[in-house]
């Protein structure tokens, strides 16, 4: 298992890697660390066209406040971490824009590969890590009402930049963590914020929660509970929502500049379904150290379900590092699953002197 450096995608497809990792995600990225602090040749493949999964696709901008080591950090700076401690420092190859679309088996004992059949051509492995997060994704529309003719008139379901909203009147509609996030976000560039919720209550994280609230209470924030939304009017782009009240049917006009629809994403597994997993719910079932049902296969982060599962980014980290040791132990057996400490050994192939 000696380590390959750097081959360009194009190359890439006629190499047989150790590990390729499925999906480009912060848990797909930190299994490809790991791969390399293992002196595993690696490789990342995505069906999107850029790294950082959803953290890039759907919120850049957003603040993160759960990754240890950062009190809070933009979804894009862990991104960028993620891509200068992985890709760089261990030349991997990454195939965006690229989709498995299959999977077979070729070989026999030591010489055993994982085919994966992309859109683009056959890549071969010793080991596969699935780490897709949620796989494919798109949001979930209003209840009752059908926005779409509004997209790109005012009505936003992603925020690619900030600047996007600055000095307007922002109506956030939603009742999650990722609602009452952007509410917290935009505080200092919106003119104007309104939250719309269908129910009293919310389901995001109790110190999120609490912010919002201290925002109303301040005036920062215009609160519609319990209300959903009935229209959207406007001269070429959306001016004015009409909202009603969901017990007394009661309708209000609010006048905004900008909806932004904070309802969730629609997830699925895409072509892993008719592979043969087990799966759960969506998931896939994996067991204790992070194996599913097909040989030499692993999947880590929000993709998989298990008894206690926690759907956070510092669990998927977690995943990601037993799912590499259990791999790298069963391609080279010699190899300890406890990997050495790196405050002992460094970086493999780093620079003498390099910090």
């Amino acid at each position: 298992m000696s380590r390959v450096r750097h081959t360009s995608p194009e190359h890439d497809f006629d190499e047989v890697r150790d590990i390729t990792v499925i999906g480009a995600g912060p848990v797909g990225l930190s299994a490809a660390f790991w791969a390399g602090m293992r002196e595993a040749s690696v490789r990342v493949i995505d069906s999107l066209p850029q790294v950082g999964g959803q953290l890039t696709t759907l919120y850049p901008e957003k603040w993160i406040f759960d990754v240890p080591g950062h009190p809070k950090i933009l979804a894009k700076d862990l991104v960028e971490a993620h891509r200068r401690q992985t890709l760089e420092q261990f030349d991997v190859p990454v195939h965006l824009e690229t989709t498995a679309k299959s999977v077979s088996w070729e070989g026999e004992g030591d010489e055993r590969v994982v085919v994966l059949h992309t859109d683009r051509g056959d890549l071969r492995s010793r080991a596969v890590i699935v780490a897709g997060g949620h796989g494919a994704f798109e949001p979930k529309q209003l209840p009752g009402y059908d926005i779409s003719p509004w997209e790109g008139r005012g009505a936003h379901y992603l925020v690619g930049s900030k600047q996007e909203f600055a000095g307007r009147r922002v109506l956030i509609v939603g009742g999650g963590d990722s609602a009452l996030d952007w509410v917290v976000n935009l505080l200092d560039t919106a003119d104007r914020i309104g939250l719309v919720h269908r129910r009293e209550g919310f389901r995001a994280h109790e110190a999120t929660v609490k912010e919002v609230t201290e925002a109303v209470e301040a005036g920062d924030v215009d609160l519609y509970v319990p209300y959903q939304v009935r229209e959207a009017a406007g001269d070429g782009a959306i001016e004015r929502v009409t909202l009603f009240h969901s017990e007394t049917d009661e309708e209000i006009e609010v006048e905004t500049d900008a909806v932004l629809l904070q309802l969730g994403f629609k997830t699925a597994l895409g072509p892993l379904k008719d592979w043969g997993f087990d799966i759960e719910k969506g998931a896939i079932q994996v067991s204790p150290t992070y194996e599913t049902s097909l040989e030499r296969i692993w999947a880590c982060g929000d993709i998989t379900t298990f008894d206690g599962k926690l759907k956070l980014i510092a669990t998927g980290y977690a995943e990601a590092a037993t799912a590499v040791a259990q791999a790298v132990h069963l391609i080279r057996p010699e190899m300890k699953l406890q990997p050495k400490y790196s405050t002992n050994t460094g970086v493999p192939g780093a620079v003498e002197g390099q910090a």
